[in-house]
C-alpha cells in the first residue's frame, strides 16, 4: 500500500435478503485512511451495522452480500466471498461490539477472553498469551489488570467492560478498528473516557477507525470524515467539518435539526411552576438492598439511594441526572410504588403516601424499552383499555372509544388500535407506552430514560410529545435522563445525583450557566459538543473526569465524589458537605464549591 492510498476502500457494497428482489443495503462506498477516524451516520435501519457486519463476514442469518469489492491494506477481497473476508477478521480488522455482555463469553474470564484470540491468530502459547492480554488491560486503563484478568465480566462496570472490548479487538495487533455504537450505552462520562482511550490509541498506533453510530455529538468531535446512511444509501459525504457545518442533504440538515435546541426539536420548554405548591414532595429517601451472603452469613448492603430531598410541581419537568449507579432509576420506582423505601417519606398532594390505589392511580411511569414493558401477546385495545377498566374509568364499548381517544392524543391512527406491539417502529411503541401511562388520567408522569434508546428524529418527536401533554394536561413530568442537551431544553429544573445523593438542584438555568459542584461541572464538559467541533477540523476534549463510580457497598465517608474530584481535601474525605443555598432555588453539597 503506497501512502497516498486509504487502508481501506469499499465500493459498491449491495446487501439483500432472500424474498427481497430491493436490496436493503445498495452501492455503498467510502474509505478510511490509517490513522483517521471516519464515521458511518444514520437512524436505525438505514444499513449501517449491516455495512460493517459485510466488512468482517458476520452478516445475520439470510442476509446475503450481492456485489462489493474492498481494497484493504493493498490488497484486494471479494465482499461476496465470506471465506475471504472472514481470513480478516480478528487477525487484521478488530471489531468492538455496542454490548460487551452479549458479544464476549460470560463462563470465561477477563484474561481468557483476551488470550484466547491471541492464540488463535497469533500463535502464541496460553501462558505467553495470558500475560499479553494483562498488559492489554493496562493499556486500555484497567486498574489492577493482573486481578482484573482473573475476573469474569458481569463482575466489572460497564465502562470496564467496554475497555475489555477494547482490549480484545487490539490483542491481534490489527490496523483497521470498526466499532459499531461503542459508546451507546455508557453514561456521558464514560463515553467520554471510552473516546479518549480510541483517539490515543488511534494516534500512538496509526490505527484506522470505522465508527458506526447514531450520534452528531460524537462524529462531529471525534471523526475526520463522516457518511450519513439513509435507507440502505450514502445520501451525503464528506471532511466532517463540512458536512456538519454546511449539509447539502435535506435528510442530514434533518438529523442535525432534530438535535436539542435544533430548528426541528421545537421550543418545549414550559413556563416554570416553582411558585405552586409541591404535587410529590420526597423527604430523606434511603433505599438499600442486601446482597451477597454464604452459609456462613454476613450479608452487606448496598445503599442505592442515601437521604434524597426532591420536590415535583404540577405542569413542570424535574429532571434526575446522574451516571449509572446513582440512583435516578431507584428513585422513580420508589415514587411510582415499584421499590419499597427503606427510610424516608413520599408524599403526593391530596393523596397522601402511595399505599392506596387512588394516589397510586395518580403517579404512572414510562420505562426505557416500549417493547420489554408491552405484553407482545397483547393488542393495543387490551394494552391501553385494561387499565381503564380496572379502575373503572369506563366500562364495554366505552373504554375501546377511550383508548381510540388515547392513541389521537399521542399522534397514533385509531386503525392500529387491533394491532400487536411487533407491528410499530420503536418511536411508535413508545407512544402506545404514554399512552397506557395516560389512560388512568395521572397527574404525574415518571419517564425513566424514555427517549435514551430512541433515535434522533423520533426522540424530537417523543420529547414534543411530553412537552404537549404537559402544556394540555397540566401534566407534571419526572424526567430520568443522563442526556444533559436534553435537559438544557426540556427541563424546568434539575438534580444532579451521585451515588444516591444529591450533589446540586436547581433550575436549569442556573444550574448550568454556573454550576457550584465539581461533579456537575464534569457532567456538562463530558456532554458532545456538535457547535464547538463544527467550527474546528476535530473538536474531541479531553474527558473530565477518570475512573468509575466508587462500589456503593463502600461507599465514602466524606463527600461520594471525593474519590474522583480534582478539588477533594482531606476535609471533603472525612466530612459530608452540608447542603448550602446558592441562589433562589439553587442549592449544591460542597466544601470548595466553584466560583
Amino acid at each position: 500500500m503506497n501512502d497516498a492510498e486509504p487502508l481501506l476502500s469499499v465500493r459498491n457494497l449491495t446487501i439483500g435478503f432472500p424474498g427481497r428482489p430491493e436490496p436493503t443495503v445498495a452501492d455503498i462506498a467510502f474509505d478510511v485512511a490509517a490513522g483517521r477516524v471516519t464515521a458511518l451516520v444514520g437512524e436505525s435501519g438505514s444499513g449501517k451495522s449491516l455495512t460493517a457486519a459485510a466488512l468482517l463476514g458476520l452478516l445475520p442469518g439470510g442476509a446475503r452480500c450481492r456485489s462489493g469489492q474492498m481494497r484493504f491494506d493493498g490488497r484486494d477481497c471479494d465482499l461476496a466471498d465470506p471465506r475471504a473476508v472472514a481470513a480478516l477478521r480478528g487477525g487484521e480488522i478488530g471489531m468492538i461490539f455496542q454490548e460487551p455482555m452479549t458479544a464476549l463469553n460470560p463462563v470465561l474470564t477477563v484474561g481468557e477472553q483476551i488470550a484466547e484470540g491471541i492464540v488463535r491468530h497469533r500463535g502464541l502459547g496460553w501462558r505467553a498469551a495470558g500475560e499479553e492480554a494483562i498488559g492489554l488491560l493496562d493499556r486500555v486503563g484497567i486498574p489492577e489488570p493482573r486481578r482484573r484478568a482473573r475476573q469474569y465480566l458481569h463482575q466489572l462496570s460497564g465502562g470496564m467492560r467496554q475497555r475489555v472490548m477494547i482490549a480484545s479487538a487490539l490483542a491481534c495487533r490489527p490496523k483497521l478498528i470498526v466499532a459499531d455504537e461503542a459508546t451507546t450505552a455508557l453514561d456521558v462520562t464514560i463515553q467520554a473516557q471510552i473516546l479518549d482511550l480510541l483517539a490515543d490509541l488511534q494516534a500512538k498506533e496509526g490505527l484506522g477507525v470505522l465508527f458506526i453510530t447514531h450520534d452528531l455529538g460524537i462524529v462531529a468531535e471525534i471523526a475526520d470524515h463522516v457518511a450519513v446512511m439513509r435507507a440502505g444509501r450514502i445520501v451525503e459525504t464528506g471532511a466532517t467539518a463540512t458536512v456538519i457545518g454546511r449539509p447539502q442533504s435535506p435528510y442530514t440538515r434533518a438529523l442535525i435539526d432534530a438535535l436539542p435546541g435544533g430548528a426541528g426539536f421545537g421550543a418545549v420548554r414550559g413556563g416554570d411552576a416553582g411558585t405552586s405548591a409541591p404535587l410529590l414532595e420526597v423527604r430523606g429517601l434511603v433505599k438499600t438492598f442486601p446482597v451477597g451472603g454464604t452459609f456462613l452469613g454476613g450479608r452487606r448492603t448496598v445503599t442505592a439511594v442515601a437521604g434524597v430531598d426532591i420536590e415535583v410541581r404540577r405542569g413542570e419537568v424535574m429532571a434526575l441526572v446522574g451516571e449509572s449507579g446513582s440512583g435516578k432509576t431507584t428513585i422513580g420506582r420508589c415514587i411510582v410504588g415499584l421499590e419499597t423505601p427503606s427510610a424516608g417519606t413520599i408524599q403526593f398532594a391530596g393523596g397522601g403516601g402511595l399505599a392506596p390505589s387512588a394516589a397510586r392511580r395518580r403517579i404512572q411511569i414510562v420505562f426505557q424499552d416500549p417493547y420489554s414493558s408491552l405484553n407482545p401477546k397483547l393488542d393495543v385495545a387490551v394494552l391501553v383499555g385494561e387499565a381503564i377498566a380496572h379502575h373503572g374509568l369506563a366500562h364495554g364499548a366505552d373504554v375501546r372509544r377511550r383508548v381510540g381517544d388515547l392513541l389521537d392524543l399521542v399522534g397514533l391512527d385509531r386503525s392500529m388500535i387491533d394491532r400487536r406491539p411487533a407491528a410499530f417502529s420503536g418511536g411508535q411503541r413508545q407512544r402506545i407506552a404514554i399512552a397506557r401511562a395516560l389512560a388512568v388520567e395521572p397527574d404525574l408522569l415518571v419517564a425513566d430514560e424514555a427517549v435514551s434508546a430512541l433515535d434522533v428524529s423520533v426522540r424530537a418527536q417523543i420529547v414534543r410529545l411530553l412537552a404537549d401533554l404537559r402544556d394540555r394536561l397540566g401534566l407534571a413530568i419526572l424526567f430520568i435522563t443522563h442526556d444533559l442537551a436534553l435537559v438544557r431544553h426540556f427541563a424546568d429544573r434539575v438534580a444532579v445525583l451521585y451515588l444516591g445523593e444529591v450533589m446540586e438542584e436547581g433550575p436549569v438555568e442556573a444550574v448550568f450557566a454556573a454550576p457550584r459542584h465539581p461533579y456537575t461541572r464534569a457532567l456538562l464538559d463530558a456532554e458532545p459538543d456538535i457547535a464547538h467541533a463544527a467550527e474546528t477540523a476535530r473538536g474531541r476534549r479531553s474527558s473530565p473526569l477518570s475512573g468509575d463510580l466508587p462500589s456503593p457497598i463502600d461507599r465514602p465517608r466524606g463527600c461520594p465524589f471525593s474519590t474522583r474530584c480534582p478539588s477533594a481535601s482531606a476535609l471533603c474525605k472525612t466530612t459530608p458537605p452540608p447542603m448550602t443555598a446558592a441562589a433562589a432555588g439553587h442549592r449544591y453539597a460542597c466544601h470548595h464549591p466553584l466560583a
